[in-house]
C-alpha cells in the first residue's frame, strides 16, 4: 500500500511537471509567435522606408538631370540663335546644304 502511494505520488508529481512544461512551451510558442509578428513588421516598415527613399532619391535625380538638360539645351539655342545673328548668309548655307543632304539620303 504504501508503495502505490508512492507510486501514485510520483505519477501525480510526473503530471503535475508534464502540465507545468505544456504551459511554460505554449508560453514559449506564444512569445516566439509574437517576436516573429514584430520582426515581420519591422522588416515590413523598414522595407517600405528604404523604397520611398530610393523613389524620392529617384525623382531628385530625375528632376536634376531634366533641369541640367533644359539647360544645357537652353544655352545651345541661345548660342546656335547668336551664332546665326552674326553670319546669317554662313547659316542660311548650311541650312541648304543639310537639307540638300538629307534629300539625297532620303531618295536611297
Amino acid at each position: 500500500m504504501a508503495r502505490d502511494k508512492d507510486i501514485r505520488s510520483d505519477v501525480d508529481a510526473i503530471r503535475a511537471d508534464l502540465d507545468a512544461l505544456t504551459e511554460t512551451l505554449r508560453r514559449l510558442a506564444s512569445s516566439v509567435h509574437d517576436a516573429r509578428s514584430a520582426m515581420r513588421d519591422s522588416v515590413k516598415a523598414a522595407a517600405k522606408d528604404a523604397a520611398n527613399d530610393a523613389t524620392n532619391a529617384g525623382e531628385e535625380l530625375l528632376a536634376d538631370t531634366m533641369k541640367l538638360g533644359g539647360d544645357t539645351a537652353d544655352a545651345a539655342v541661345s548660342s546656335l540663335d547668336a551664332a546665326i545673328r552674326r553670319n546669317p548668309i554662313s547659316a542660311v548655307l548650311i541650312a541648304l546644304g543639310v537639307g540638300f543632304l538629307l534629300g539625297i539620303i532620303r531618295r536611297r
